[in-house]
């Protein structure tokens, strides 16, 4: 005579409780700092842009884009694919109005101050090509980390501001921010007024 006996469930259970126990001794998960992507900066080097109304070195991995036309004023778009940005420029000729464009570009400088950190000023004397003007490096999470106008006083006015297309975040743009900073004093550094006129 062949005689059955139940075991019940712990022949089946025991691996699974062998598992879970195993399982329940690995150590504690330790969270990792935050972190950014890596950012690897194209060579700095220079070309000669021959503007119709002003001419300068700009960076090489720098692409400007067509001229917008209307009355007095021209636009250009110096824009840097690889990072993600736009160096807007307004370029006007002077009809008496140079205090009040001076004015303008204060008062939209100021609607970046809101949201910086800090502003520095630094200005620009050029006396032997007659550039003048003042360059604004807006610090923190705002919209345009980089203002500038430039002048010659009686003909000429440049009005440049700076945009990434992307987030506003100070810590991770820093890398970027500060290349295009460099290579756009580069730009000051180089710019001549040209004898045409809009």
């Amino acid at each position: 005579m062949i005689t059955f006996r139940r075991h019940g469930p712990w022949p089946l259970l025991a691996p699974l409780a062998m598992a879970l126990f195993l399982a329940a001794c690995a150590p504690d998960p330790v969270p990792k700092p935050r972190s950014y992507f890596r950012i690897d900066l194209p060579e700095q080097a220079y070309q000669q842009w021959p503007g119709d109304a002003f001419r300068a070195e700009v960076p090489t991995y720098g692409r400007m884009g067509p001229v917008r036309t209307e009355g007095r004023s021209r636009w250009y778009d110096l824009r840097f694919p690889g990072q993600r940005a736009t160096l807007h420029l307004t370029y006007s000729r002077i009809d008496g109005d140079l205090h009040d464009m001076i004015e303008d570009a204060h008062t939209f400088k100021g609607k970046h101050e809101e949201m910086a950190a800090r502003v520095d000023r630094d200005r620009v004397l050029r006396p032997d090509a007659h550039v003048y003007g003042t360059v604004f490096n807006v610090e923190g999470d705002v919209a345009s980390p980089l203002v500038f106008y430039l002048t010659d006083s009686t003909d000429h006015f440049l009005y440049g501001s700076l945009y990434f297309h992307a987030r506003p975040n100070a810590d991770s743009l820093a890398p970027v921010t500060d290349r295009i900073r460099a290579d756009v004093r580069h730009m000051i550094a180089t710019l001549e007024w040209t004898a045409a006129t809009p």
